[in-house]
């Protein structure tokens, strides 16, 4: 294998073969090695009782005696002899010769009659039985010995040769190693195509991926949600935690280790995540307290080509989210009206400046007294009754804006905001009045000049008991469905910003514990009652 940035790294389904290849070849191998030696020795085995049996038969039968005796083998014997040498694989060579080594039998027949070759037969001569190998007429052989004896006298008058040429050994020994070898071949062959079968498996298991790239996934998986600012908690079938990244763990006061393999239910029941493993169905935006956290949970469940795999749990600590989101949109409002007392302001400056340029410094002088009595009025009137600085820095730029867009702003005069609400954060109040506002001034301006009153009314009073906020505008109204669409904060037909402005009242709605109420009539207008009060009720 390769080095460097060239290296070649070996797929699965290569190493599982090469695996394969190798175990067959040390097990499988080895086993086949040992059975193919004890086939071997078995073969010899039964070769050299064949020849002993055979020998030990023949030299026993009357018609062999009588061959010795008579000097000469009958046909009967001849072709009996024959036939056992034809039915026998083992047996290829019988020979019956005297004590003068003069074969009687020979299974050339064209060698009867002549002496006996080999000269290995000494032994039997003085009556022994044995094996031998030898270079007989017909070849190399392994043979064995069997004296034959007179019945009568117990003296030895010729002996028998039983023997099995080499070549037929050999041969028999190829087929032994052929099948054996083949055996190998095949227990490889399924052993290569078990280990692709396998391979295939595990990838597709794998999602198609190599150990490799997935090792190196789980390693920027848990790096890309240890990351994140979201806790997120992962659990299987049963409910048993399998992922907790570092968010969580912060979240929930407990180290990401000491989550696993536990019940997430047991340690906290209040995320409630075997409600989604019983029903299989997601639930997002639920409000949880674990511990002194107010924590946003979505809980989505995991499926596989239909079946349930397990849950995760996203967890978003809502005080956070909300303290943000109050903060950014405060700040959107406030610039609003910065921009619309600066743009009101240079519009001023520009009357005051022609003013000057025509030699009438009288007039501008009238004019700037006028102005400066008029924004005094205007801001002393709103911070007589609105207390709190930056509800009351936005009801200014409000009413700036207003003017800008030739509509009568009115602040009823029963209102009042103390410095420091009781119900509502300073960045949440701006968001609720001024989402409200902004939404009731695209209404009335969508309507088109001299098609009416174009007027929007605030009304804000809070009190011990209750905090109570009412925007009315001249705008078209909307109809029952347009209301229950932009009440549950979806986009109205009223401009790109009501519909969004709606979901961040809904969620000041829902942190903060008040209720809505929308009273419109198509054609006339739109008033909307936002209340927060200790009883939470309207």
């Amino acid at each position: 294998m390769k080095t460097g940035k060239n290296a070649r790294v070996m797929l699965l389904s290569q190493k599982l073969m090469l695996g394969s290849v190798i175990l067959v070849f040390l097990t499988i191998g080895f086993t086949i090695v040992m059975v193919l030696r004890l086939n071997l020795k078995l073969q010899s085995h039964r070769i050299e009782t064949t020849l002993h049996d055979l020998g030990e038969m023949v030299a026993a039968n009357p018609l062999v005696i009588q061959a010795f005796k008579e000097d000469q083998s009958s046909e009967e014997l001849i072709l009996y002899l024959d036939n056992l040498i034809k039915g026998l694989r083992d047996v290829d060579v019988i020979t019956l010769a005297d004590m003068r080594l003069r074969r009687l039998y020979h299974v050339n027949r064209s060698r009867i009659g002549e002496n006996f070759v080999g000269g290995d037969e000494e032994r039997v001569l003085r009556g022994e039985r044995y094996f031998s190998r030898a270079v007989g007429s017909l070849g190399d052989q392994k043979r064995y010995f069997v004296p034959v004896l007179d019945a009568e006298t117990q003296k030895e008058i010729g002996f028998i040769v039983v023997a099995s040429l080499m070549t037929n050994i050999a041969s028999q020994r190829w087929e032994i190693y052929e099948a054996h070898f083949g055996a190998l071949l095949s227990i490889l062959a399924i052993g290569l195509l078990a280990a692709w079968l396998t391979a295939r498996g595990i990838k597709k298991s794998l999602l198609g991926y190599e150990p490799e790239q997935l090792s190196k996934f789980f390693l920027e998986r848990d790096e890309v949600l240890n990351s994140l600012e979201e806790g997120i908690v992962a659990v299987n079938a049963a409910g048993y935690i399998t992922l907790v990244n570092k968010a969580a763990g912060t979240m929930l006061h407990i180290a990401p280790g000491d989550l696993r393999v536990r019940l997430l239910d047991d340690i906290y029941p209040q995320i409630r995540i075997g409600e989604t493993l019983a029903s299989g169905e997601p639930l997002y935006n639920n409000g949880i307290i674990l511990g002194d956290v107010n924590i946003l949970c979505n809980r989505i469940p995991i499926r596989e080509n239909g079946t349930l795999l397990g849950a995760v749990a996203i967890l978003r600590n809502r005080t956070e989210l909300t303290r943000m989101a109050e903060e950014l949109t405060g700040v959107n409002h406030m610039i609003d009206a910065l921009r619309s007392n600066s743009h009101e302001f240079m519009n001023k400056m520009q009357v005051i400046l022609g003013l000057l340029r025509i030699g009438e410094p009288e007039e501008a002088e009238r004019y700037i007294t006028g102005i400066a009595r008029e924004q005094s009025d205007v801001i002393a009137a709103v911070l007589q009754k609105i207390q709190n600085k930056n509800l009351g820095a936005l009801l200014l730029g409000k009413m700036s804006h207003c003017r800008e867009l030739d509509i009568e702003f009115n602040l009823v005069g029963s209102s009042s905001v103390p410095a420091v609400s009781r119900f509502l954060a300073g960045n949440a109040f701006v968001t609720l009045v001024g989402n409200l506002v902004e939404n009731a001034i695209e209404a009335v301006n969508a309507k088109a000049k001299g098609e009416g009153d174009r007027e929007v009314s605030l009304l804000v009073h809070e009190d011990e008991r209750s905090l109570m906020v009412t925007v009315d505008d001249t705008g078209e109204g909307m109809t029952p469905e347009e209301i229950e669409h932009v009440r549950q904060g979806g986009y109205s037909s009223k401009g790109r910003h009501r519909g969004t402005g709606m979901r961040l009242i809904r969620s000041v709605l829902e942190s903060s514990g008040g209720e809505m109420q929308i009273d419109s009539e198509k054609g006339v207008g739109t008033s909307i009652t936002v209340c927060f009060t200790r009883e939470g009720k309207l």
